[in-house]
């Protein structure tokens, strides 16, 4: 009877089935369950104002991230910020109109700051002996004169009489790879340094 027993116990896998009633908390695990969802709503529908705030990594911008060691190995030649202002993302209407009205502010400011440059006594002195000399002095620019020479040769040329000529190669082959219209830019371009190398409107004399 002993083995028989045994064998039949070993038929069985798995825990064996209560011997009595068993108290289940699964009614009682639905029951607070719902409490909880009853207070969450009637905690929502009451009338007190609830402060609604945006957590932080909504609002903040996240850190800069590194070039994971593949950055440039020489040092920088100059300081240079590549992400600029970067307070647009996160800037409120208070914010872009508050910025908009000290950018006007600032327009107006350098405006008057230019219009209120007046040359000084020494300046007005030193323009007027200036350009005095120039009128008896330099009274044609040497781009002028060059030209003027191109000119009188030009028409020097065309008043003598054509000739034959023997056939020169080097003359007669030439392939002329600066145009006319080359040249009147290079002209115009030139003409155009007085204004890169002006002096300021204040302080024109050391």
């Amino acid at each position: 009877k002993v083995t028989d027993s045994s064998e039949e116990d070993e038929d069985f896998i798995g825990p064996m089935p209560a011997k009595g009633p068993v108290e289940s908390d699964v009614a009682k695990e639905f029951e607070r369950r719902a409490q909880r969802m009853k207070e969450k709503l009637t905690s929502a529908d009451s009338d007190e104002p609830k402060q609604v705030t945006r957590e932080s990594w909504m609002t903040e911008l996240p850190p800069e991230l590194k070039s994971f060691g593949f950055g440039p190995r020489t040092f920088k030649r100059r300081a240079d910020d590549k992400s600029g202002d970067r307070s647009v993302w996160t800037d409120t209407p208070a914010d872009r109109e508050r910025k908009a009205k000290e950018r006007e502010e600032a327009k107006k400011s350098t405006s008057k700051d230019s219009e209120e440059i007046v040359l000084s006594g020494r300046d007005k002195r030193l323009v007027e002996q200036v350009a005095s000399y120039n009128e008896s002095k330099r009274s044609e620019s040497l781009m002028d004169i060059h030209q003027k020479k191109l000119k009188n040769k030009a028409s020097e040329e065309k008043n003598k009489p054509q000739e034959r000529r023997p056939f020169d190669r080097e003359q007669d082959l030439k392939v002329n790879r600066f145009d006319e219209a080359q040249k009147k830019a290079l002209i115009r371009k030139s003409r155009d340094l007085n204004s890169k190398f002006e002096h300021s409107k204040s302080n024109m004399f050391l």
